[in-house]
């Protein structure tokens, strides 16, 4: 025995909108996520006065600060340069390279580097065997 076709094709819509109601208000009130634009602050740079010492003149001097080569030679002590630091947030790197004539004692020198607004720092290395090749790390907390 079959049914009357209407009579299922109205069951068939009641079920289907039973259905969909519940569905729609599950799926339909979904807010939309604000898009928050995060500002990337750069760090300014910062001008800097570093001042190298040293007892024994070298022969050869190099100071460079982020592939920037500030002192190319030696001249008297203390040599004092103006230069400016890209950021001073995560530390500053000074690669120091000097050599000296034969017969030298060892030998200290001393880079002092003093950013505009913050404290100054210094360092000391000292030479073996007549030269010096080093990274000297500064950083400011």
């Amino acid at each position: 025995m079959r049914g009357f076709p209407p009579i299922q094709i109205f069951l068939l819509c009641l079920a289907f909108v039973a259905l969909a109601v519940p569905l729609s208000h599950l799926t339909g009130n979904t807010s939309h996520a604000k898009v928050v634009n995060v500002a990337v602050k750069e760090t300014p740079s910062v001008k800097a006065q570093l001042r190298l010492r040293f007892a024994h003149p070298p022969t050869t001097l190099r100071l460079k600060l982020a592939d920037k080569e500030l002192i190319a030679s030696a001249a008297a002590s203390p040599l004092e340069v103006d230069a400016v630091l890209p950021s001073t947030q995560d530390g500053v790197d000074v690669f120091l390279s000097a050599t000296w004539p034969q017969n030298t004692p060892d030998t200290a020198l001393t880079l002092e580097i003093e950013p505009d607004g913050l404290e100054a720092r210094s360092e000391t290395r000292w030479s073996a065997a007549s030269s010096l090749d080093e990274v000297i790390t500064f950083s400011w907390k």
